[in-house]
């Protein structure tokens, strides 16, 4: 046999195992990227929690200090800061107004159409509130004790 400058036994590519695996891999990797970005990402849902919680707070803290009811009245996709059952004029922490929208899917599914009252000792009466946030399938839950207005 004649060795020349070419060699034909030698081949270039890829077998079909290996591309099949790859592709695998590719559908892998993209399906655990797109649940992480999905509409229903946990992360979405607890920071929409925490910052209805820290607005809970805003609200007690000005009851407590004002000698005048503050409130949260809540909606289905977002809440507003109230003061004497009138939109307050001073805006939510962190907000250009006082009026806080929910992420896109983020809803309130308990205490939806109600407001959460604080008097001038911080109380939000004889009764514990609970509010439920829900995206998706996920939910978060904030519960206000009654008599002392203990946010957990």
């Amino acid at each position: 046999m004649i060795q020349g400058k070419y060699n034909f036994k030698c081949q270039y590519g890829f077998t079909l195992i290996e591309v099949i695996v790859i592709l695998l891999l590719i559908g892998l990797f993209s399906t655990v990227a797109l649940s992480r970005y999905s509409s229903t990402n946990p992360a979405k849902l607890l920071k929409e929690t925490d910052i209805l919680k820290n607005h809970l707070y805003h609200a007690r803290a000005r009851s407590m200090g004002d000698d005048v009811q503050w409130d949260i009245k809540l909606s289905a996709g977002s809440y507003t800061l109230e003061k004497d059952g009138v939109t307050a004029p001073v805006n939510l922490p962190g907000e250009s107004s006082p009026v806080h929208n929910f992420s896109d899917g983020v809803t309130v599914t308990t205490g939806a159409g109600s407001t959460v009252y604080f008097d001038k000792w911080g109380s939000p009466g004889p009764a514990d509130i609970n509010i439920v946030l829900e995206l998706g399938t996920e939910s978060r839950n904030i519960s206000i004790s009654k008599n002392t207005g203990f946010i957990e």
